[in-house]
């Protein structure tokens, strides 16, 4: 737009048929969202960052957890392996939460249960760093580092 000599910007001229620069800046906004939730790293990432959050608070891992169930079908086979570690990593830590407190008494699971948050926050990092590296999980089903 072009101001007009009293300070007022000037009207834009619009063809019939053609969109202002407004409405294609709008609908660009809309066309980049959506290539953008069909990139194949976008549900990974969702599901890695849930994973993420959920070292501080657990809830969103249920989310993430439900994400890469329904994300892994439809998934190429490099990013199965993503999904897979990030199952994995839930049910892992759900278990070795369940081992750590029946072995409270017996002080191992004391152990368990402080290392355990470490060893989520190591698979968490390690499995975005590949994923953004575009590797690979080398061993997906390992309850290690993968």
């Amino acid at each position: 737009m072009m101001s007009t000599g009293q300070g007022q910007p000037e009207p834009e001229i619009i063809p019939p048929g053609a969109k202002s620069s407004a409405e294609t800046d709008y609908a660009t906004g809309f066309e980049s969202v959506s290539s953008a939730m069909t990139h194949p790293l976008t549900m990974p990432r969702i599901a890695y960052g849930l994973f993420a959050v959920a070292a501080i608070s657990g809830f969103p891992m249920l989310i993430g957890l439900i994400v890469a169930y329904i994300a892994r079908g439809e998934a190429p086979e490099w990013l199965k392996g993503h999904y897979t570690f990030l199952i994995h990593t839930f049910w892992g830590g759900l278990l070795l939460i369940l081992v750590g407190v029946i072995t409270w008494v017996v002080g191992v699971g004391m152990l368990l249960l402080w290392v355990l948050p470490l060893w989520y926050v190591i698979r968490i990092v390690r499995g975005w760093i590949l994923l953004e590296n575009r590797q690979e999980v080398p061993n997906p089903q390992s309850l290690l580092f993968g």
